[in-house]
C-alpha cells in the first residue's frame, strides 16, 4: 500500500521547453530508480501524471512519486539529484496520501518495431510515393488503431547503456480498485496502481 508521496511540478518556462525539463528529470530519476532496484528489477516507487492529458504538454506539469514508506523516499535523495533542475522545478515536501482517492495504473506502452504506419512511412520516402499510397501497400494496417496509440504522451530519454535515444510512451489506465504490485526501474506499474487525486 502506497503511503507517501512527493510530487514535482515542473514550471512551464519560455526559455526552456516542458519536453526538455521532463526529459531530464525523468532520465535522471530513471538512473536513480535502476540504483534501488531488486534483482527482479523492480522498485518500490509508483509514479502518476496527475494532470495527464490536459494542457500543451500531455503528460501535464506535475509528476508525484508515491511508496509504502517514507524512507524509500529518502533513500532517492531527490534534493541533491534534482538541484541542477532547481530552477525549473518545484518539489514538495513528503506528504501522506489522502484517505479519499481513486486509483489508476501507469504502464510503458512499446510499440512493435513492424509497425505498419512507420513501415508506410519508410516506403514512402524510399520510393518517392505519397504516404497514403505506401499505407494502401500495406493493406493490414489498421490506421485508427496506429494513430490512436501514437497519440499517447511520451518523454524524450537516453539510454546510458546504448546512448540512443527513445520514446517512453505512457498509458493511463483508471481502475476502481487498489492494486498492489511492483513497479518498474521508470516508477510505472505492470498491473500494480497508484492513488489519483
Amino acid at each position: 500500500m502506497l503511503l507517501c508521496y512527493k510530487e514535482i511540478e515542473i514550471f512551464d518556462d519560455m526559455e526552456i521547453g516542458m519536453g526538455f525539463v521532463w526529459s531530464r528529470l525523468y532520465d535522471t530519476l530513471h538512473r536513480k530508480f535502476v540504483s534501488i532496484q531488486d534483482s527482479d528489477a523492480h522498485i518500490a516507487v509508483g509514479v502518476s501524471f496527475p494532470d495527464y492529458g490536459a494542457g500543451t504538454f500531455r503528460l501535464g506539469a506535475r509528476l508525484r512519486l508515491f511508496s509504502p514508506d517514507e524512507r524509500i523516499l529518502q533513500k532517492l535523495e531527490l534534493n541533491e539529484i534534482l538541484d541542477i533542475l532547481g530552477d525549473y522545478i518545484d518539489m514538495s515536501e513528503t506528504k501522506e496520501v489522502p484517505t479519499e482517492h481513486s486509483y489508476a495504473l501507469f504502464s510503458r506502452k512499446q510499440f512493435k518495431k513492424s509497425n505498419p504506419l512507420r513501415l508506410a512511412r519508410r516506403y514512402a520516402k524510399r520510393h518517392g510515393v505519397s504516404l497514403q499510397e505506401a499505407i494502401g501497400r500495406y493493406a493490414a494496417l489498421d490506421s485508427e488503431k496506429v494513430i490512436r496509440e501514437n497519440n499517447l504522451p511520451f518523454i524524450n530519454m537516453n539510454s546510458a547503456s546504448t546512448n540512443r535515444r527513445y520514446k517512453l510512451f505512457v498509458k493511463k489506465e483508471e481502475s476502481d480498485i487498489r492494486r498492489d504490485g511492483v513497479f518498474n526501474t521508470f516508477g510505472l506499474g505492470g498491473d500494480a496502481t497508484v492513488p489519483i487525486f
